[in-house]
């Protein structure tokens, strides 16, 4: 696959993402506005509630997902931990720490799925079909400041 394919892929699953965050995120803004909530407080606490209790779709790509996951498994075989010794101050960054919280996620799950007898290669594709995510891999700020267009220019501190 060509670089602009790559990143066309990349885009539309982004764009799936924030259409799933979306359909959860405006109905939980609207319930907390009724409620009386101000609307700069009900903008953070909806991101806040929808990010940690939506169940979105893994939006990430088969050769992405299967790199990773084979990878991390490999690592477990060889030495029951992380597949890469990452830096302190990029484990540090919220960002990342939650990317490694997905990929963990997955390889658990693809784990799993390979204990029943099923190919890596199958596992890893139904579980970007089929499952669930147990939260969206996001932070508030990227909620609010990407995927919200109302709040583009209101960064959260």
């Amino acid at each position: 696959m060509n670089h602009m394919n790559k990143e066309r892929e990349h885009r539309e699953l982004c764009m799936q993402r924030d259409k799933e965050f979306l359909a959860l995120y405006h109905p939980t803004l609207d319930a907390l506005i009724e409620q009386g909530t101000p609307l700069c407080k009900a903008r953070r606490a909806a991101a806040e509630f929808t990010i940690a209790n939506g169940h979105p779709h893994y939006h990430v790509n088969y050769e992405r997902a299967y790199r990773c996951v084979t990878r991390l498994l490999s690592a477990d075989e060889k030495k029951s931990c992380n597949a890469r010794d990452y830096k302190k101050d990029e484990i540090d960054l919220v960002e990342t720490r939650l990317r490694i919280q997905m990929w963990n996620e997955i390889t658990n799950r693809v784990r799993i799925l390979r204990q029943q007898g099923m190919s890596i290669e199958r596992a890893i594709n139904h579980v970007l079909e089929h499952c669930r995510a147990s939260r969206f891999f996001i932070t508030p700020t990227t909620a609010l400041t990407k995927i919200c267009p109302q709040s583009r220019n209101r960064a959260i501190r």
